[in-house]
């Protein structure tokens, strides 16, 4: 009687605990990745949010994470429930003798061994579980990790577009302004003005497209942060970092994604599950249930009877056929899942090389060739433009088209980061490259030209003094307020041209619409939506294209000496300028 009771509290006595996460050993699986684990509660961003603090806050705030946990302790369960006993099955039967007489009593203790027989392979079995779970809480935080750096690279880029979009449609503005004003004075088209105010509204629509990307793209890292909808304390720089020197070894990156890949490792883990499964399976395919007991019966006489006895399934029909089949088909199911992943990876590791070394070399295209060809013919053009070859509105066609090739180098830029977050997080590690940051980033901010800082001295406007007409080229002011044009050398030649009065000839200029088929060019500002894709993280080479502040120095044209006009009061130039 006594020996099944003491093997019940033997083996309760060994039942585990639910297994608990090390935070030490998470750490060190995620911070291969360049991952830190935050230690204690994030206060909410506020001011400007770097990407390290916008990993942090995802990793504390996003619910995915909190779901993660709970399918760990989860599993833990499993492995608590796989290390006990059944409980033994306890049965009384009380007996009346037909005729009288006392009742016959009796008491049996069953209790089923099978389980105990498999205890120690079916806890293998969940323990195996539980760290593939661990190692998919790992992978779903670097996953996420990914996610917001992505979305802060987006942020980035929109923002920036954003800025030089802004700048491309002050120019537009300016122009469609500057054309009021000539065809006011009879200098202009109607075809001229309508071509002006179509890129003008062009413009405006582009203008509020950019914002409302960069809307969307602050809201999503607000979402992927745990903060929905709040955008209102935090901000994102407003530059991208130049590409870092370019990856070279590929087949180093497959065999570091073979090797670190987190959800590889989860699902060899499972394998180990399943294999473990199929010996348990086979080892006991002949046994059933089998439960040993004690019986004690106290007879009418008041005899007591004490004995014991076994019952077990016999094998005959059943052996087990089904659960054995069971078993290898699920181990062939992770076996075939665990190549195709591994497939998967190395291709993904191919693709997203490729991808990244496209959008490097595309950039640097963009900023090594496209735009300071840009410069220069922009350069070249105010110089026209000076020597009136070409009109002011050229000048502002031109200067529109150089702003929506800076769009796109800020897109192709953002698509460069975008693509290096993707091969990162496919190689389970940073990239052998280098930080970002440590080419420098791309400056936009020198496209904007403080017009007070424009060299209006060496216009010599002191000789202006006898030219009353003149005083529309006070409307030059406005010009410099648009930065890009120091269209006050257009002033300079005036001294040799007593036939100004037939400058009002250049309202012909308007045939410059043909010219103003550039307009057509801006809306390749359009193609900047390609920064969309960017929205994968091509922010911002912008950095050294800070020499385009050199075109507020075009007003030292104006150093043809306007004194010269003392011969031309009457040439009636203000009208034409």
């Amino acid at each position: 009687m006594l020996l099944p009771v003491v093997s019940v509290l033997f083996l309760a006595g060994c039942a585990v605990t639910a297994p608990e996460l090390d935070r030490s050993e998470l750490a060190e699986d995620i911070s291969v990745q360049g991952i830190d684990l935050p230690e204690s509660e994030m206060p909410r961003p506020s001011g400007e949010l770097t990407l390290e603090e916008a990993i942090h806050q995802a990793l504390w705030r996003n619910p995915r994470m909190q779901q993660a946990y709970a399918k760990l302790d989860l599993t833990a369960a499993d492995v608590v429930e796989a290390s006990q006993f059944s409980n033994p099955t306890l049965s009384l039967s009380v007996m009346r003798p037909e005729g009288g007489g006392g009742n016959e009593v009796g008491v049996g203790l069953a209790w089923g061994i099978s389980g105990l027989l498999m205890r120690s392979a079916r806890q293998d079995i969940a323990e195996s579980h539980w760290e593939s779970t661990r190692l998919q809480l790992a992978e779903g935080m670097v996953a996420l990790a990914s996610d917001t750096e992505r979305a802060w690279y987006d942020a980035v880029a929109a923002r920036q577009r954003a800025q030089v979009q802004a700048l491309e449609t002050r120019a537009a503005d300016l122009g469609s302004l500057l054309g009021e004003r000539f065809y006011d004075a009879g200098n202009m088209t109607d075809l001229k003005r309508a071509q002006l105010n179509i890129r003008a509204a062009e413009a405006r629509l582009k203008l509020e497209d950019a914002r409302q990307r960069e809307r969307e793209t602050r809201l999503r890292l607000a979402h992927l942060m745990g903060l929905p909808g709040e955008v209102d304390d935090w901000e994102v720089p407003g530059k991208l970092p130049l590409p870092l020197a370019g990856v070279e070894d590929r087949e180093g990156l497959v065999e570091q994604a073979l090797e670190q890949r987190l959800d590889l490792r989860a699902v060899d883990h499972a394998l180990e599950g399943l294999t473990e499964g199929v010996a348990l399976v086979r080892r006991y395919r002949w046994l059933g249930d089998i439960e040993p007991g004690i019986e004690f019966e106290r007879e009418t006489d008041g005899t007591r009877l004490w004995g014991g006895g076994i019952s077990f399934t016999l094998p005959i029909f059943n052996q087990n056929q089904a659960g054995i089949a069971r078993a290898e088909a699920r181990l062939e199911d992770g076996e075939a899942r665990r190549a195709q992943l591994e497939q998967a990876v190395t291709a993904d590791v191919h693709q997203h090389f490729v991808r990244l070394a496209h959008h490097r070399d595309k950039f640097s295209a963009k900023r090594y060739e496209l735009l300071p060809a840009r410069e220069i013919e922009l350069e070249r053009m105010q110089e026209r433009v000076n020597f009136m070859f070409d009109d002011v509105f050229d000048l502002l066609v031109t200067k529109q088209e150089e702003l929506a090739d800076w769009q796109r180098a800020v897109a192709a830029l953002g698509d460069y980061w975008r693509a290096r977050v993707d091969l990162a997080f496919t190689v389970a590690g940073e990239l052998p490259d280098g930080a970002p940051g440590d080419e420098g980033y791309l400056e936009t901010d020198a496209l904007e030209h403080d017009p007070s800082e424009m060299d209006h001295d060496h216009h010599d406007h002191g000789d202006h003094g006898d030219h009353g007409d003149h005083g529309d080229h006070g409307d030059h002011g406005d010009h410099g307020d648009h930065g890009d044009h120091g269209d006050h050398g257009d002033h300079g030649d005036h001294g040799d041209h007593g036939d100004h009065g037939d400058h009002g000839d250049h309202g012909d200029h308007g045939d410059h619409g043909d010219h103003g088929d550039h307009g057509d060019h801006g809306d390749h500002g359009d193609h900047g939506d390609h920064g969309d894709h960017g929205d994968h993280g091509d922010h911002g080479d912008h950095g050294d294209h800070g020499d385009h502040g050199d075109h507020g120095d075009h007003g030292d044209h104006g150093d043809h000496d306007h004194g010269d006009h003392g011969d031309h009061g009457d040439d009636g130039h203000g009208g034409h300028h």
